[in-house]
């Protein structure tokens, strides 16, 4: 039975959820498989293809109308440069193998690919001094870093690559090593020449970490290796032994120094290795250039904190909670979403801990509210509230970071709309849905009093009003209509000297951190909307957020709100 088939098999045996995740697949091959069935570089490909993403973007993609080849070949050259390597056909054949598991696409399509692609023999381990080398034990789960690979642009249709070559016989020379490795020794006995392509390797399984070169298993030498690797431990445990007594004695005889000192780095306050008691751990705020970004699927929407370079991203709401319109603290390290449709209720998160409460009381005016926009300082919230219950909201209110003391209207006025944006410690700037006059924006004290109108002489629907104090700008978002997507524009704390950004059409506009970068949604070749990075230096050319969560992608928030 080829691959593809036993793959659709696992699928109906196990149900389409086996491809969910990396591990869970990884898992399920190794026990449905037949030893001599798929290779070990086989293996590797299909679970990378789960673990980076690349086959929910197809899946996505094909969900919204796209050919399925040409949606295989995109997210095939992504996993491609995500691998590390140069050829990407071999990614589509992983991609069309999973898909024919589903039922995605066609057989003639897996086969298209993998008569491209040839045979993906397992990787050779090098040669080292004193035979094959250890096996370099598996990576860990991925760090949520920035600087893994570079960003990826907009997305383009890959070309197939040319077949990659016939493996080399059973036999041959394994590849020369790199510069500056050992040479490489007169081929090996037979009992330890690399095996054949296509044969699964029966090697034990790799140490925690590479140790050093293991010697060959050669019966004349077998004894006097083992006693030397004895003899050795043995020392190296009594060395490290006597090390360690010396120092507990310097530390006890050396009563004044202060015992938190150290000659070497300092230690982060909260890391694992610090061994002071007492100490406050200190909560670690989210990176600049990660996004709260929610992604819904099947109708239901999940925040995710997305790295803005890498895409590397992890999830901060639980599953099947509708979390929707997130915001993030001056300190960035306390976030608020709304369940549901707003006006809802809106929660809490610590993104240090990970634990949730309401922020408002439920029986307050603000048990139901709107997306609540934090002061430059964070002491403070300003957000529409529904205190009747009825579903629209009655004005603004205002309270404390922490939900507590809410009071007002501090804006009286049922038709206000949107989220309020703050201009500095005493002001912020909010809009009003007039039908005759489309939406205007007023800015106002927090104290209440009567506001001043902002003149933008922007064409259009405006919207998506953000203010970021380190460009000193207001960005708005400007549709033809009542259109979602559109032009993004910037004009200053007055409202005056309009600046184009880009023309889009975008929506869901938000600032960075810095402010020399705006967050937004764009859709792309595929019709699909995509999450995008426009720096300011160059904004014709929007950077494409790769490997995306699952679902489609909602309205993101990067700097404060």
């Amino acid at each position: 039975m080829a691959l593809h088939d036993s793959l659709r098999e696992l699928v109906t045996v196990r149900g389409p959820g086996v491809v969910d995740e990396a591990e869970e697949l990884r898992g399920a091959l190794d026990d449905f498989l037949a030893e001599d069935e798929a290779t070990l570089g086989e293996l590797n490909l299909l679970v990378d293809a789960v673990r980076l993403g690349a086959l929910r973007r197809v899946l996505d993609v094909m969900d919204h109308g796209a050919e399925p080849e040409a949606a295989i070949r995109e997210a095939g050259g992504a996993l491609a440069r995500d691998r590390g390597t140069d050829d990407p056909t071999r990614s589509c054949w992983a991609l069309a193998t999973l898909g024919f598991a589903l039922g995605k696409v066609d057989e003639s399509m897996v086969r298209m690919f993998r008569g491209d692609a040839g045979t993906m023999p397992a990787p050779h381990p090098p040669t080292g001094p004193h035979g094959r080398a250890p096996e370099a034990a598996p990576s860990g789960p991925a760090d949520f870093s920035t600087a893994d690979r570079p960003p990826t642009r907009v997305i383009s249709e890959e070309a197939p690559a040319s077949s990659q070559p016939t493996p080399p016989p059973i036999g041959s020379q394994p590849t020369p090593p790199p510069i500056g490795s050992q040479p490489t020794p007169p081929p090996l006995p037979i009992s330890v020449q690399p095996p054949a392509p296509t044969v699964e390797i029966h090697a034990p399984p790799p140490p925690p970490k590479y140790v050093g070169p293991v010697p060959p298993v050669i019966p004349e030498e077998k004894k006097p290796s083992r006693a030397g690797s004895y003899v050795l431990v043995v020392l190296v445990a009594l060395l490290l032994g006597g090390l360690v007594a010396a120092g507990y004695i310097l530390l006890r005889s050396d009563g004044d120094d202060d015992p938190t000192a150290s000659d070497g780095p300092t230690t982060a306050v909260g890391s694992d290795n610090s061994g002071t008691s007492g100490q406050v751990e200190e909560k670690k705020p989210v990176p600049k250039d990660a996004m709260l970004v929610p992604y819904v699927e099947n109708d239901v929407s999940r925040i995710f904190q997305v790295d803005a370079t890498t895409g590397r991203s992890k999830p901060l709401t639980p599953e099947g909670v509708d979390a929707k319109l997130p915001t993030i603290s001056p300190d960035r390290t306390t976030m608020t979403y709304q369940v549901g449709q707003s006006p809802t209720a809106v929660m809490a998160v610590d993104l240090a801990t990970g634990e949730q409460r309401a922020l408002f009381d439920p029986d307050g005016p603000c048990g139901r509210a709107g997306r609540p926009a934090w002061s430059p300082d964070g002491s403070r919230l300003v957000t529409l509230c529904d205190p009747d219950g009825d579903g629209e909201t009655d004005g603004i209110w205002q309270a404390n970071a922490d939900g507590s003391g809410v009071t007002g209207p501090v804006v009286d006025n049922p038709e206000v709309g949107g989220s309020p944006t703050w201009i500095s410690a005493t002001e912020f700037v909010y809009g009003v849905d007039d039908p005759d006059t489309d939406t205007t924006y007023w800015r106002t004290d927090v104290e209440g009093g009567s506001g001043v109108q902002l003149p933008m002489d922007i064409e259009g629907h405006l919207s998506h009003i953000d203010w970021s104090s380190e460009a000193g700008r207001f960005l708005v978002l400007a549709s033809p209509g009542n259109e979602e997507e559109g032009a993004i524009w910037t004009v200053d704390a007055d409202g005056l000297d309009p600046v184009l950004v880009g023309e889009g059409p975008f929506a869901h506009p938000v600032w960075s951190p810095d402010g020399d970068a705006i967050a937004a949604t764009l859709r792309n070749e595929s019709v699909l909307e995509v999450l995008v990075a426009v720096p300011l230096d160059d904004p014709a050319n929007p950077v494409v957020v790769p490997s995306p969560p699952p679902g489609e992608v909602g309205i993101p928030v990067w700097g404060t709100r």
